[in-house]
């Protein structure tokens, strides 16, 4: 009891360290936290060292780096993964019966996503937000197996759940990975039949954004992404606009006077809002994924944009791609920054440098 009642206050202290290291230590701080007070404790003191550490990283998810946190660790999570899935397959093949039942779970994820889908719009959500939210949470999560292996360990469920679940697992997978390989469909399906909101009567998180009178959009204000912003603002005085959809990296780009907007640049309802107005010169695709600015790009064209178009590339296939895709300027992200790539696209626009 002493140790749960306990925990709350050694999670505010962790905190507290949190906010005062480096960046680059976050990864191990996160890693740290999860064996040391949160498993060993829990576990030295005769407790579940499991519900420890996730009673731990709950009190800790709340901090403005948590986020950046889980994208850091999210490489190790799938390889702990992989792990399990190993442990759980070497159990044994599925009888005829587990294969059945599973695959009847899988039978219910599309009410579980219509579920999903329908609670998000009662909260006003966009149609588009609810469905494709509905889609990707139409799965039986990894975390169902987690706790199915908890419970066949302590005795509450039979074994043959555990390959049950397993099944209904990688099915779910499979059926999620055909859906939402291309949800346009799901859009123009159920989407279109869904009540519309005024965009004032929106929930505030899914409300169409203004780009105002900006000359130039950088979507993803990561390291390369905010510094092309400050060079094209500061040397060569654009009007230049970030948009990125992490909430704490934009709180903290505010507080240090950057102009930047809360957004999805993937999501193509922003494009359908913004619609590339014709002040806009340049678009900087600055995210730190490939496919995320391949499907930007791709929405960019659509909305009927035809300015200069700029990104990032961590490869060479990267950079090919985006090349053939009509991205005039390219910069491998490991040979050049973000200020480079500012300087390389004012070339190709002749913008002239302040002073």
């Amino acid at each position: 009891m002493l140790t749960v009642l306990a925990t709350p206050l050694v999670a505010h202290l962790l905190r507290r360290v949190w906010g005062m290291l480096a960046h680059d230590l976050s990864w191990l701080f996160g890693v740290a936290v999860a064996l040391v007070p949160g498993y060993a404790w829990w576990h030295a003191v005769g407790l579940s060292g499991e519900l420890g550490a996730f009673i731990l990283g709950v009190l800790l998810a709340s901090h403005p780096e948590a986020a950046e946190l889980s994208r850091t660790l999210f490489s190790i999570k799938e390889l702990l993964l992989v792990g399990f899935f190993l442990s759980v397959g070497a159990l044994g093949l599925p009888t005829l019966g587990q294969l059945t039942v599973g695959a009847l779970l899988v039978l219910v994820l599309p009410l579980q996503g219509a579920l999903y889908s329908a609670l998000l719009h009662l909260y006003r959500y966009r149609p588009r937000t609810s469905v494709l939210a509905g889609a990707a949470m139409a799965n039986n999560s990894e975390f169902g197996l987690i706790v199915t292996a908890f419970g066949v360990s302590a005795g509450l469920l039979h074994e043959g759940w555990l390959a049950t679940m397993s099944v209904a697992v990688a099915l779910g997978f499979v059926a999620a990975t055909l859906i939402n390989a291309n949800p346009r469909w799901l859009i123009r399906r159920i989407a279109s039949r869904l009540p519309r909101f005024d965009d004032d009567d929106l929930n505030p998180r899914d409300r169409p954004l203004s780009i105002g009178d900006a000359q130039a959009i950088v979507l993803g204000m990561g390291r390369v992404g905010a510094a092309v912003h400050r060079r094209l603002t500061t040397a060569y005085g654009l009007r230049a606009l970030g948009i990125e959809h992490d909430e704490a990296r934009v709180a903290r780009l505010r507080r240090k006077g950057v102009e930047v907007l809360e957004g999805d640049a993937t999501d193509e309802g922003f494009w359908e809002r913004v619609s590339a107005p014709h002040k806009v010169e340049l678009v900087v695709l600055a995210m730190p994924f490939h496919g995320a600015n391949m499907a930007a790009l791709t929405m960019i064209r659509e909305s009927g944009y035809t300015g200069e178009l700029a990104a990032v590339a961590r490869d060479d296939t990267d950079l090919h791609a985006l090349k053939a895709a009509g991205v005039t300027s390219v910069l491998h992200i490991y040979t050049g920054s973000g200020t480079a790539l500012a300087d390389q696209v004012a070339e190709d626009l002749n913008l002239q440098r302040r002073g």
